[in-house]
């Protein structure tokens, strides 16, 4: 389970671009896609650099904010294990400024209603301790609040609008999480 896919999703980079770029053959590319071989520790390296690259470029065209000092992603989340607060940041400003004002979240879901937005890199933090789980073992992970006698929340990546939402997750990372509507 990786974010190979998706990345090219949202960055436009072809699998003849990223072997053009490794000088790797195209299908040994195509087998990262589709899980078949892993890359090399070196790849994974030049992978993230390259999506890292990308995204902040987007964000060079977008953005209004101030520009953020070694944007990078990591390769736990190229591997769609987590999101560190490198990742978050990165994601933040590749995508805020082309969302016209609307804001990069998470959201807590407690049977179906939102009950928490983190939408700052600080609260972020507070929430994951600045890395927030995927999956493990193939599995996604809920919220478990350790503050609230470990209450169990579920969660998405969200796309927020004042008090409306749109569910990004799909978008973001490979999952098969059901799309939760505001």
């Amino acid at each position: 389970m990786n974010n190979l896919k998706k990345l090219q999703q949202l960055t436009g980079i072809t699998a003849e671009e990223i072997s053009d770029a490794l000088d790797i053959d195209l299908a040994l590319v195509k087998s990262f896609e589709n899980e078949e071989n892993m890359p090399t520790i070196g790849e994974l390296e030049a992978l993230v650099g390259i999506f890292s690259s990308q995204l902040d470029a987007q964000g060079i065209e977008t953005q209004s904010e101030k520009h953020p000092i070694h944007i990078r992603l990591s390769l736990d989340y190229l591997m769609n294990l987590g999101i560190t607060t490198s990742d978050w940041i990165t994601l933040k400003w590749a995508f805020e400024g082309q969302w016209q004002g609307d804001m990069l979240a998470v959201g807590f879901f407690d049977q179906g209603q939102l009950t928490r937005v983190v939408t700052s890199s600080t609260e972020f933090v507070s929430a994951f301790a600045g890395y927030l789980i995927l999956q493990t073992e193939g599995e996604f992970e809920p919220y478990i609040d350790e503050f609230d006698d470990d209450k169990e929340y579920d969660w998405r990546l969200l796309r927020m609008t004042g008090d409306h939402f749109i569910d990004v997750t799909q978008t973001m990372i490979t999952t098969d999480l059901p799309e939760i509507k505001s």
